[in-house]
């Protein structure tokens, strides 16, 4: 990893080339952890995705939402909480709102390991921020805001 120390006498092109070498990297680092952690646990990356989702709503949610958040289509979705209820990781429920449809709700014994581990790298994510001063922290967080939004919109229309 190149650190900005290294990098004040490079222009600008340079420096945006290099920071998106590890905006790459860092995704693709985090993708191999969430599936080294989804395979320890004997679980597809997808499903470790759902669990983490449930986990952070802190409330049940529907199945449209979960494979909207998810990316994936009605029987893709219905395949992963097939499985991910079959292992005991979530409970259906009924929505009672909506009695055509249900509530997918976390087991959060059940998902106490996967979790746990995920945590793991949470923390290690932010052990390496705590030496940053509170004006770093800030761009940091306004960057990762305006690329989640970037990607948001990018992501908002289906694919032609």
């Amino acid at each position: 990893m190149n650190e900005t120390s290294s990098m004040p006498d490079k222009g600008r092109e340079a420096l945006l080339s290099a920071l998106g070498k590890e905006l790459r990297a860092l995704v693709i680092n985090m993708e191999a952890a969430r599936a080294r952690v989804a395979k320890t646990e004997g679980l597809h990356p997808t499903d470790l995705g759902c669990l983490r989702l449930l986990d952070r709503l802190g409330k049940p949610a529907s199945a449209k939402s979960i494979n909207a958040e998810l990316g994936l289509s009605s029987g893709s979705g219905t395949a992963l909480l097939d499985r991910l209820e079959s292992a005991g990781y979530v409970r259906r429920t009924p929505n009672p709102l909506d009695r055509r449809s249900v509530m997918i709700e976390l087991n959060p014994i059940a998902a106490a390991g996967p979790l746990s581990r995920y945590r793991q790298i949470e923390d290690a994510y932010r052990q390496a921020t705590e030496a940053l001063a509170e004006e770093e922290l800030q761009v940091i967080a306004k960057f990762l805001m305006e690329m989640n939004a970037t990607s948001e919109a990018i992501f908002k229309d289906p694919v032609p």
